[in-house]
């Protein structure tokens, strides 16, 4: 008996599938690894975490933030943002965002390293996302993300982003390394 021979066009959508699939597991395996690598989650103690965010503001006295949340209530909190000037030279050494939070109501405490490339890509306004937000303790602050850019923490340098903590203990730190 005479086999038939499979046509070229079904072998190249079958690699092509193939690939795809491939690709598509490379990418979700990266991300979940990457995650795990850049940001942990530990209960805490409120005196564990009170320290380690006193030595935190340490490393900033005196250093006013980049982006500033004034007020107390739900309904009276304004984000000001201290743009630095459009001839500051931008710091493009930096290596990392780190952020330090604390949510009593979980009794966690989380601490994210996120790499420059990742904050600059999520910080453009090519993604879509249009408004931005700071999440302290279940209130979200939201500012509009025009007001603050990547090249604006460049500017800014190294050093304290946000420092925030709402009436409840929660508390936010961002700086820039």
């Amino acid at each position: 008996m005479e086999r038939k021979k499979t046509p070229t066009w079904v072998w190249v959508i079958v690699g092509v599938v193939g690939f795809c699939v491939l690709a598509l597991v490379v990418l979700v395996g990266g991300g979940i690894y990457m995650f795990r690598q850049h940001v942990s989650a530990n209960s805490a103690s409120t005196q564990d975490v009170q320290g380690e965010f006193e030595k935190a503001r340490q490393r900033f006295t005196g250093q006013q933030p980049l982006v500033e949340i004034q007020g107390t209530g739900k309904d009276d909190r304004q984000v000001v943002v201290h743009k630095p000037l459009e001839t500051a030279e931008r710091r493009t050494n930096l290596q990392s965002i780190r952020v330090l939070a604390y949510d009593p109501r979980q009794g966690r405490i989380v601490r994210v390293d996120v790499p420059v490339w990742l904050a600059r890509m999520a910080m453009s306004n090519r993604g879509g996302l249009g408004r931005r937000r700071i999440s302290v303790n279940g209130e979200n602050i939201e500012f509009d993300a025009g007001n603050l850019t990547f090249e604006d923490v460049e500017r800014h340098g190294p050093g304290l982003i946000v420092d925030t903590g709402d009436g409840r203990g929660g508390q936010v730190i961002v700086w820039a390394e």
